[in-house]
């Protein structure tokens, strides 16, 4: 378990790398991130402060749900759940769970380099004048967890997590952390990294990937042998 662990983390930069370019070369990350960045700039000329206003005093949830929730949001939970269940994965030596943690994991990390990196580029101040605040890192991390969920197990587990994503990106602009330009942004980062981290990652039979399958008209589930042409 030590050596695998050791490999793991020892090709973990280089994958990163790799899948920045992967990130950057695929057409349809490319576009996410231009809309996002489209929608952003929009909504940071023109809503902003109209949106910030809407939220002063108003609260939608308890005290203690919104603090859940940013308590869910951040990424130093993502990484410390991530980094048990690779722990888990390889004292029970589970494989098929070490990839997806090791996914995870690589994920939350090009999320929160991209995302910090964009922080220091931008300098930009929140409602509440908190530094740093474009884009958004709980919702970037949120939706990476979310987004892997949903690659390796499909919207079963995808899509409740992404629900919970998007009461984070609420919490954060209730509570004036974020203006909702950032959680804008910070949502086309998550998905774009988890999409290209998870997606590279999927079990293959012969070349087609091993995916969830839910009969829309039954509502019975198995899974599925899928190419691309």
């Amino acid at each position: 378990q030590w050596n695998t662990a050791k490999e793991d983390f020892r090709s973990l930069p280089g994958d990163m790398v790799q899948d920045t370019k992967e990130l950057v070369s695929d057409k349809w990350n490319l576009g996410i991130l231009l809309v996002g960045g489209g929608a952003s700039g929009y909504v940071r000329c023109a809503q902003d402060d109209g949106i910030a206003k809407h939220f002063e005093g108003h609260h939608t949830f308890g005290r203690d749900l919104t603090i859940g929730f940013n308590t869910y949001g951040n990424p130093a939970v993502h990484f410390a759940a991530a980094g048990t269940g690779y722990i888990y994965s390889l004292l029970t030596e589970d494989d098929a769970g070490r990839g997806v943690s090791r996914a995870m994991l690589e994920a939350l990390s090009l999320t929160g380099v991209m995302t910090m990196g964009l922080k220091v580029a931008a300098q930009d101040d929140g409602p509440n004048g908190e530094a740093l605040a474009w884009p958004s890192g709980h919702v970037s991390s949120s939706v990476t967890v979310a987004t892997v969920m949903n690659e390796f197990y499909g919207p079963w587990m995808g899509m409740p997590m992404f629900g919970l994503s998007g009461l984070v990106m609420y919490t954060r602009m209730e509570d004036g952390e974020h203006w909702a330009s950032d959680v804008i942004f910070g949502a086309a980062i998550g998905y774009t990294v988890g999409r290209t981290v998870a997606g590279k990652r999927k079990p293959e039979i012969f070349g087609m990937r091993v995916v969830p399958y839910i009969n829309p008209e039954t509502g019975s589930s198995g899974i599925m042998l899928a190419k691309r042409f």
